[in-house]
């Protein structure tokens, strides 16, 4: 038989999806669209966006952190490259790439990208896959993200 403490941990991480889906419903029960699903995950105040939130705004307060990060192979020559930004607005801090701990050789490992907020605004953050020597055509993959930059608080 379960413990309280493992039934209340239980509860604990169901009850947002519980409340999600009764909010949802809600919505298409009014003919309304359901809210839009978070983008990325918080950790330690940074946000963290992936290939999932392609496509999707986040929003961000000024000295905030944002890091983009992307399945990668640089073996196969192709690697992200910023395609577009603002740079007065969301400031570069830096690239790293992660190999992958396990699988098979030649799998894809992460590129992260590491961003702060500077000033409030709307930035259209734009990556492409590309192969740099064979130019603008050889990109095979393109990621974006709108990012909303607040005052901060």
């Amino acid at each position: 038989m379960p413990t309280h403490r493992a039934l209340s941990s239980s509860f604990a991480r169901l009850a947002p999806l519980a409340l999600a889906a009764l909010l949802a419903a809600g919505c298409a029960a009014k003919g309304e669209p359901p809210p839009p699903a978070p983008v990325g995950a918080r950790e330690n105040g940074t946000l963290i966006v992936t290939r999932a939130d392609h496509n999707r705004s986040a929003e961000l307060r000024v000295g905030e952190r944002l890091v983009v990060r992307l399945p990668e192979n640089p073996s196969t020559g192709f690697t992200w490259a910023i395609e577009e930004t603002d740079r007065r607005l969301l400031a570069l801090d830096g690239t790293d790439y992660a190999a992958p701990t396990e699988g098979f050789v030649g799998a894809r490992g992460l590129r992260s990208f590491t961003f702060t907020a500077r000033q409030p605004g709307e930035v259209a953050l734009k990556f492409k896959y590309w192969r740099f020597w064979d130019g603008d055509a050889s990109a095979t993959e393109h990621y974006a993200i709108t990012v909303q930059i607040r005052a901060g608080s």
